[in-house]
């Protein structure tokens, strides 16, 4: 599956980092990002790695885990992977394995970064998904001390 540049723009406009990004605007973006198809059973993010990239789902499926804590949580088409490294530029926080075939749009940290500086539209939108982000990690946090 290789998805055009207009294909692009319409699947990124459905997600929310991008949503306050004008149209025009998204066409840089969607050249930005690399296709990338990832087997089933495909560690593609590994915990302790250096956050390079960011990954967004086009299809399939992917299960977030934590070495001393097992299965976080699954992400699935439409959802972000490696946001928060790619931002920090600290090491991976989880491993990421394909439960499904993935089709996934990757962005190379430089050119998230050269966009967020075009584009402060974007910025906001990170802003957005980082919090939702802590939030989640906190419920997991506890979930996982009351286990």
């Amino acid at each position: 599956m290789s998805l055009s540049t207009i294909e692009r723009v319409l699947f990124l406009r459905g997600i929310e980092l991008f949503s306050e990004i004008a149209s025009e605007d998204l066409v840089y973006i969607a050249r930005a990002c690399q296709e990338e198809a990832i087997p089933l059973g495909t560690q593609f993010i590994t915990q302790g790695d250096l956050g390079d990239s960011l990954y967004i789902l086009v299809s399939g499926e992917a299960q977030i885990t934590i070495n001393s804590a097992g299965e976080l949580m699954r992400r699935h088409e439409r959802d972000i992977i490696g946001e928060m490294a790619i931002i920090s530029r600290n090491p991976r926080t989880a491993n990421c394995i394909a439960t499904q075939p993935i089709t996934a749009l990757k962005i190379s940290h430089d050119d998230f970064w050269e966009l967020m500086s075009q584009h402060p539209p974007l910025a906001l939108g990170v802003i957005k998904v980082l919090a939702q982000r802590l939030d989640e990690a906190a419920k997991n946090i506890g979930r996982l001390a009351r286990s």
